[in-house]
């Protein structure tokens, strides 16, 4: 298992290091602020450090680490969530940020840690809707509309 891990954590060295190197090519920092590098080049630092932590953990001085998803159901609800966030990107330009978004949040809500479908459908309306009137009101970016208008 150790050359899977250590296989794994040079893959995400050298993926964080590429967009690193990629970020820093678009510029980071100008004389009006934050480039359209600064979030690559944050991405690409978090990258690279997971695939060190990963390292680090799977080098020999290190004791064999317990398993990742001890408990089956704990793995399908990761690949659920995967899943899920794949399905939205997919229909959010037909339907629109607001319904994807609900709808997605609904779903993962009752999934991850089951809750009451009242305070799930309260939760997923109102942080869909903040987070619409934060970047789409406050930061002025464009999201996808539905055939609604929203």
């Amino acid at each position: 298992m150790r050359r899977g891990d250590i296989g794994v954590a040079l893959f995400w060295l050298v993926l964080g290091a590429a967009v690193c190197v990629y970020a820093l090519r678009l510029g980071v920092w100008d004389a009006s602020g934050p480039a359209s590098g600064l979030v690559p080049l944050l991405a690409g630092i978090v990258l690279a450090g997971g695939g060190a932590g990963i390292l680090g953990a799977a080098l020999p001085w290190t004791a064999p680490a317990p398993p990742f998803w001890p408990v089956r159901a704990a793995g399908v609800r990761a690949l659920a969530v995967l899943g899920a966030l794949a399905v939205m990107a997919a229909v959010m330009p037909a339907l629109g940020f607001l319904v994807t978004a609900t709808v997605c949040t609904m779903f993962l809500l009752r999934l991850v840690q089951p809750q009451r479908w009242g305070w799930v459908v309260v939760t997923a309306v109102a942080s869909t809707v903040l987070l619409y009137w934060l970047f789409d009101r406050v930061l002025d970016m464009a999201l996808p509309k539905g055939p609604l208008g929203f």
